[in-house]
């Protein structure tokens, strides 16, 4: 009986199948550790450079410390700089200015102004007459003038004699005499919205603009045909598409303005008297010329405990709407 010749065998069946080992206890360890050390230099800059400074600032507020007494240390007191904090008048006048006129005033005057100008740079009119390039630097120049420089020109302007603001209204036959608008209690407030507005309106204006042009037009052209108004065109196509913009721009105008210090302290440093003074410009007096350490680090304690119950609930609220949308 006839036997069939024998097929060789290839270089692959002739090589020993490779058996899958499994990792031993420490390869396991180090497998499993490996995605956090690949993170660990990351999260030791944000320790030491966002974390630490915050515990030390915490743990500076519960000394009775001078700025010339760092190296000694100071005397610890407990809660005392925060029970002084919330009896002295100032503070409550410094937490009204910071939410209401620093904060409120001036993010929403920047959201409701920014939605016009965007809405107008947005024209097919500006592209189609080739002046959107002029349009934009002209809106970008106060973005790029420095804050410092912004201030001076604007307290210029403002000068009871000299500035041009006074000198336009006395033209006009609106005022008999200058209005010292830095000084005056009923003015002060006003001219350093105006100033902040200003300064970081083309921020907002450029963030929408980019989002109104990225709705499609496709859009727009099905509600107008379908008979919708521009008003209810507005309200019900553009406003929610422009809803995830607004949103991150209203948290980081609000961050950015709640913790400023420059326009209050470079326009008037708290006056007349103690009007216009801030958190920031309190936290900042009390620290470097009070040379009451402790008690400006209470002071900037309460701007960060206040400012992340106004980031819990923004979320928490923003979140509730996103869901019940869905």
């Amino acid at each position: 009986m006839a036997t069939q010749p024998e097929t060789p065998l290839s270089d692959a069946q002739r090589a020993p199948r490779m058996t899958t080992a499994h990792p031993s206890g420490r390869g396991r360890f180090v497998v499993r550790a490996e995605p956090y050390l690949l993170l660990l230099p990351a999260l030791l800059i944000l320790f030491f450079f966002f974390l630490w400074p915050a515990l030390y600032n915490f743990i500076l507020s519960l000394q009775s410390i001078s700025l010339f007494e760092l190296a000694k240390g100071g005397k610890w007191v407990g809660v005392r700089n925060y029970v002084e904090m919330v009896q002295d008048p100032l503070t409550r006048l410094t937490l009204t200015n910071t939410i209401f006129w620093l904060t409120l005033m001036t993010v929403g005057l920047r959201l409701v102004l920014g939605l016009g100008f965007a809405q107008l740079l947005n024209n097919a009119a500006l592209t189609r007459w080739r002046l959107m390039w002029l349009a934009r630097a002209l809106v970008l120049i106060p973005w790029v003038t420095p804050p410092v420089v912004a201030v001076a020109a604007w307290k210029w302007m403002l000068h009871p004699r000299f500035g041009a603001v006074n000198q336009i209204l006395l033209q006009l036959g609106l005022i008999d005499e200058g209005i010292p608008f830095l000084v005056k209690t009923s003015t002060v407030w006003w001219a350093i919205v105006a100033i902040v507005v200003w300064r970081e309106l083309p921020f907002v204006i450029i963030s929408l603009l980019a989002g109104l042009q990225s709705i499609p037009q496709d859009l727009y052209d099905a509600a107008r045909v379908d008979g919708a108004s521009e008003l209810r065109v507005y309200r019900h196509v553009t406003l929610p598409l422009l809803r995830p913009v607004l949103v991150v721009i209203t948290l980081l105008t609000t961050i950015w303005t709640y913790n400023n210090f420059v326009y209050v302290w470079l326009t008037t440093q708290g006056g007349p008297g103690n009007f216009t003074h801030v958190l920031a410009t309190q936290m900042y007096t009390e620290a470097f010329t009070n040379y009451r350490l402790g008690y400006g680090a209470a002071v900037g304690v309460l701007m960060s405990v206040t400012m992340l119950l106004f980031s819990i609930v923004y979320f928490v609220t923003v979140f509730k709407r996103s869901v019940g949308q869905s």
